[in-house]
C-alpha cells in the first residue's frame, strides 16, 4: 500500500466554504502529487478514498461491476441507509442492466440527430436573449444568459410551459445544491431531517417539484405528445408502469440535472474567456475554432467537482487496497486538469479540443444523457457570443455556490462591449 494514502494532508473536500471561496486546484494539484488515491477523513463517517488522476476516475467510470453507483448512491458522499437511498434512487443511481432499462426510456431524445433539430430554435433564443441584455451593458449574465437559455431548452424537449421555468430553476436550486444559505437558508446547516429523507435528494422542496411533475405525467397520459414527458409518463419498465416514486425521482433529475450543469457550463465559461481576453479574442478573429473551444471549455471549467462509485470487491489502484464496500470519489473537475494527461492544464487554450475530457462522465454507461444537448447549447452560445460581443469584462466579484458537488456560480457581473 502506498504510504501517501496514509498521510493526513492539509485537505478537506466537505469543506463547503473552500469551495464557495474559489476553485480549489492547489488542494486537487496536491493530491495528485502526494496521494492521487487518497484515505480521506469523514468526521461523521468512515471515509473515502478521493481519486483525482484522468486515467484511475475513467478506469473507475468505466468499471461499474467493480464500482457501483447503486450501493450507496452516486451523487452524495454521506452514507444513508437502503430503504431512504431505495426511495430517492433515480435512473442515475442503478447499475447496468437496471439503468440501461430506464435510459433507454428516453435515450432516442438526446442522440445527435434528435438534437441537432433543435439548432435554429436555440439559435434564436440565444440572439433573443443577447438582443435583450447587450443593450444594458453591465449584467449579471447567470441571471440573463445562463440560467434562461438551458431551463428553456430543457423545457422544449420535455414539453414544459414557459410561466412555470423561474419556478423550477429555483427549486431545482434547491434541491441540487442544500448546502448554500442562499437558496434552503438554517436548512443548509442542519442537514437532512428525518421527515424529508425519503423525499427526492431529501429536500423539503421535492413535494412541490414532484407535485408539477405528476400534473404533467397525468396530462401526458390523458393526451401523449411529442416530448420527452410522453415517453416516461407512458413508459414501462419489464413491461410493467414506471411506479409514481419512480416517475418523481425521474422528473426530480431532470429539472436539476438537465438544468444545472449546462448553466454552469455557460457561466464558468464566460468567465474562463472573461478572464482570458486574449482567447476570447482568438475565437472572434478563428471562428473555426468555436466547436475546439467549447470542448475545451467543458475540460477547463468542469460544471461537477465529483461523482461516488462503492467498490464491490477489493481491489488495488496504484499499489493503494480499496476494501469491498468503501467509498470511492472520482472527481472529475481534478482529471480534467491532470498534467498527465493534459499538458499545462491550468491554462486555457481554445485550440486544444479536448474531446476526450470527463466533464460528461465519459467511457461509461452513465455518460451523462444530455451531453450532446449540452455541447450543442455551449456552441450556439459561443457562435451568437463572438458575433456580437467585442469584449466581455468582469464588472464586479463572481459569487460561487457553497457547495462541493456543482461547481457553479450564483452571480457573474460582466460589462460588454457590443461588436
Amino acid at each position: 500500500m502506498s504510504a501517501a494514502s496514509d498521510d493526513v494532508l492539509p485537505v478537506d473536500l466537505l469543506d463547503y466554504d473552500l469551495f464557495a471561496d474559489h476553485e480549489p486546484w492547489e488542494v486537487f494539484d496536491l493530491l495528485q502529487r502526494k496521494a492521487p488515491v487518497y484515505r480521506h477523513p469523514e468526521p461523521d463517517g468512515r471515509g473515502f478514498w478521493a481519486l483525482t488522476k484522468y486515467d484511475d476516475v475513467l478506469a473507475v467510470l468505466r468499471d461499474t461491476k467493480t464500482y457501483s453507483s447503486e450501493l450507496g448512491g452516486a451523487a452524495t458522499i454521506e452514507d444513508l441507509p437502503e430503504d431512504v437511498l431505495a426511495a430517492r434512487r433515480n435512473f442515475l443511481e442503478f447499475d447496468p442492466p437496471k439503468h440501461g432499462r430506464y435510459r433507454r426510456l428516453i435515450s432516442r431524445q438526446f442522440t445527435p440527430p434528435a438534437v441537432a433539430r433543435y439548432e435554429e430554435w436555440l439559435r434564436e433564443l440565444v440572439r433573443y436573449r443577447l438582443d435583450n441584455v447587450l443593450p444594458l451593458g453591465e449584467f449579471d449574465l447567470v441571471h440573463e444568459l445562463a440560467a434562461p437559455i438551458p431551463i428553456r431548452v430543457l423545457a422544449h424537449i420535455l414539453g414544459l410551459p414557459e410561466e412555470i421555468l423561474p419556478h423550477l430553476i429555483d427549486l431545482g436550486d434547491r434541491l441540487l445544491v442544500d448546502t448554500d444559505p442562499e437558496y434552503v437558508g438554517e436548512h443548509a446547516f442542519a442537514g437532512e431531517r428525518e421527515e424529508y429523507r425519503y423525499k427526492p435528494f431529501g429536500s423539503p422542496w421535492a413535494d412541490e417539484l414532484c407535485a408539477i411533475g405528476r400534473e404533467f405525467y397525468a396530462d401526458r397520459r390523458a393526451c401523449p405528445r411529442d416530448d420527452v414527458l410522453s415517453l416516461i409518463a407512458n413508459g414501462e419498465i419489464d413491461g410493467q408502469p414506471m411506479s409514481e416514486q419512480d416517475l418523481d425521482n425521474t422528473f426530480a433529475l431532470l429539472i436539476v440535472a438537465g438544468n444545472e450543469t449546462t448553466r454552469q457550463a455557460i457561466s464558468l465559461g464566460t468567465l474562463a474567456l472573461a478572464e482570458h481576453p486574449d482567447e476570447y479574442e482568438r475565437l472572434r478573429e478563428d471562428r473555426s475554432l468555436i466547436p475546439s473551444a467549447t470542448e475545451e471549455l467543458l475540460r477547463f471549467s468542469s460544471p461537477v467537482w465529483f461523482f461516488r462509485r462503492t467498490a464491490t470487491r477489493d481491489v488495488t489502484v496504484r499499489d493503494v487496497d480499496i476494501a469491498a464496500g468503501d467509498k470511492v470519489i472520482v472527481w472529475f473537475a481534478a482529471g480534467n486538469r491532470d498534467p498527465d494527461h493534459y499538458p499545462d492544464p491550468h491554462r486555457l487554450d481554445v485550440a486544444r479540443n479536448p474531446t476526450d475530457h470527463l466533464t460528461f462522465g465519459r467511457g461509461g454507461p452513465h455518460q451523462c444523457l444530455g451531453a450532446h444537448l449540452a455541447r450543442l447549447e455551449l456552441r450556439v452560445y459561443l457562435e451568437e457570443l463572438v458575433a456580437r460581443v467585442e469584449r466581455v469584462e468582469l464588472a464586479g466579484d463572481p459569487v460561487r455556490q457553497r457547495t462541493n458537488f456543482t461547481n457553479g456560480l450564483k452571480r457573474l457581473p460582466v460589462r460588454v462591449t457590443p461588436a
